[in-house]
């Protein structure tokens, strides 16, 4: 089956039958499915056809599912199973209906923030990421668009293609570059330099994620890619309260602790974010943070 192609109701690959695509991409297309056996629904993530052909992509997607395979945290979406079909592997997760965080921003009118949720929000996908780090992997691309929320106020963390490990001390000895990955609004400092990843990168991007999804626009905006890199690499950030005045000061000031251009001035983990951010109010209006809220190990 080519999934070049829209993908309709009622076709089925291996012991799945596909119901709608949930998400067509470049290389892969995602789909909801039934097992047909249990009757239970999960997201099918399928390598397009013509991408199948190149190892490389084969290879790239085999490490994204096997990745999520060892993700097994609430925070988190989890892979089931991969499969390595020679014409077109794909591989099973949780099915998690909801909306990323980029709609409230570029259709508000249609996906409202959920401005009451917020912190629970914030603090399930520090959780899932914390996590994350403690299983010996930088995320790299932290954006609204990778936080998806349901009606609940539930929050998974997804996409792992670019996941890497931190560089051991011999890499690090010979110089070893990491690729410039990344997507460029979210992109730290020191990724743009293509320096070893550390979880500090998270921290960063983290960080512009905040901002955006609390000021409605991220802290820099350019007209080109190398513009908008060298902001990042040299401009300092307006206050969340130039942007947005019901904005908290200690809010605002633990965001901008996160986005500090040298790593050493840097919030150190997601920890220390936790156990600050428990007791912070994002709003001026919110009631007091319940300790706790959301938070889960």
């Amino acid at each position: 089956m080519s999934a070049d192609t829209n993908i309709a109701g009622g076709e089925k690959i291996g012991g799945f039958r596909l119901i709608r695509t949930l998400h067509p991409g470049a290389t892969s297309v995602v789909v909801e499915v039934i097992q047909e056996s249990t009757g239970k629904r999960f997201a099918l993530k399928l390598l397009l056809e013509s991408r199948a052909e190149d190892s490389s992509e084969r290879k790239a997607f085999a490490f994204e599912a096997n990745l999520g395979m060892q993700m097994r945290h609430p925070n988190l979406i989890h892979v089931h199973e991969y499969f390595r079909d020679p014409v077109q592997p794909y591989f099973v997760m949780d099915h998690f209906p909801s909306f990323h965080l980029k709609l409230p921003i570029a259709r508000p009118s249609v996906y409202p923030m959920p401005t009451g949720q917020l912190h629970r929000i914030i603090t399930q996908a520090a959780s899932g990421l914390l996590f994350f780090h403690q299983k010996g992997w930088v995320h790299r691309d932290i954006k609204p668009e990778n936080i998806l929320v349901n009606k609940s106020g539930e929050t998974r963390v997804i996409d792992y293609a670019l996941a890497m490990k931190p560089f051991g001390a011999l890499r690090k000895m010979l110089g070893s570059k990491a690729p410039r990955q990344g997507t460029p609004s979210y992109m730290a400092p020191e990724q743009i330099r293509c320096e070893p990843p550390t979880p500090l990168v998270d921290i960063y991007s983290f960080g512009i994620t905040c901002y955006e999804i609390t000021c409605g626009r991220p802290p820099f905006r350019a007209n080109s890619t190398s513009e908008l890199l060298n902001k990042h690499l040299s401009d300092r950030p307006l206050p969340l309260t130039a942007h947005n005045k019901s904005i908290t000061p200690e809010f605002n000031d633990l965001v901008l602790a996160m986005l500090q251009k040298r790593t050493t001035d840097r919030l150190a983990d997601f920890e220390e974010f936790l156990s600050r951010f428990r007791r912070t109010r994002i709003f001026k209006d919110d009631p007091a943070p319940v300790a706790n809220n959301g938070f889960s190990m």
